[in-house]
């Protein structure tokens, strides 16, 4: 049987990293809308890892916890 508690404190990390991913990509178009397209392949590269990070911080809540 899976214990809630368990259950609740995992979800309360992933939202807690979920946030600090979005942050960091609110940063990150801010800081490009005043560089605009000079740094563009860098601002690319890390907008597509975050991106990553979040999709795949959000399949792990969409999954079940199997123990």
């Amino acid at each position: 049987m899976l214990d809630i508690a368990k259950l609740k404190e995992k979800l309360k990390k992933e939202r807690s990293t979920q946030h600090r991913e979005l942050s960091s990509l609110k940063q990150l178009l801010s800081d490009y809308k005043v560089e605009r397209k000079a740094n563009w392949k860098s601002f690319k590269g890390k907008i597509d890892d975050d991106i990553s990070k979040i999709e795949k911080s959000l399949n792990k809540l969409a999954t079940p916890s199997k123990k």
